[in-house]
């Protein structure tokens, strides 16, 4: 799909719903893509549906639960024909697909050869106003930085940096409740800065 990601292998049944809220807002009346309306229907029927077990798999109900499941694959499926469609309209057009709500394929090296930090995860936390965010080390890394986005992840101007570490996990606090908020962590290293992170968002209580 040249540079669209998808991003969406890792996420639990409540964060693909978010993901695919946000896809499902930006690509709304956006003329850009009016060819693909058929499938974003397709795609609302099936966030729908995923809702609905999600509500009925809170007790745990082992069926309720398998059902959910269920529902969450066939959403995937639905949001990976979404996303060929966006990557056949944008190609490599960086601002088609943000403005589609995708991500893109970020670098991996720099030119100074300091990988990126991988395998970001961002998770809800126990306490109010609080995100758990965790990562795989990077070879060459002295510290961390930590950017935090509660806007939109493709709004540049939103980005802003909230905590430097030299551990491979941090817990961002101080976040606005009841709202998805977005994260991307820098290496920083004797090689110079890596690119930055993929992108992992999360819920906050």
């Amino acid at each position: 799909m040249g540079k669209l990601v998808r991003r969406l292998n890792r996420l639990s049944a409540k964060d693909l719903l978010l993901r695919v809220l946000f896809i499902e807002a930006r690509l709304k009346d956006n003329a850009a893509f009016a060819t693909l309306s058929a499938l974003l229907l397709e795609v609302a029927e099936k966030r729908q549906a995923l809702e609905e077990a999600i509500t009925a798999a809170a007790d745990g109900g082992r069926t309720a639960v398998a059902l959910r499941e269920k529902r969450k694959r066939e959403l995937k499926e639905v949001i990976d024909r979404l996303a060929a469609g966006v990557a056949s309209i944008a190609g490599d057009d960086e601002e088609l697909i943000l403005n589609a709500g995708f991500f893109l394929r970020s670098s991996v090296r720099t030119s100074e050869g300091l990988p990126m930090p991988l395998k970001l995860r961002a998770r809800i936390s126990d306490h109010t106003g609080e995100a758990r965010l965790d990562w795989a080390t990077t070879r060459g890394a002295s510290i961390y930085v930590i950017e935090h986005n509660s806007v939109s992840p493709d709004d540049a101007g939103a980005w802003k940096q909230v905590a430097e570490t030299t551990r491979i996990k941090h817990v961002v606090a101080g976040l606005t409740s009841t709202k998805v908020h977005w994260f991307r962590v820098r290496a920083i290293g004797t090689k110079g800065k890596s690119p930055w992170s993929d992108v992992a968002f999360t819920l906050v209580r």
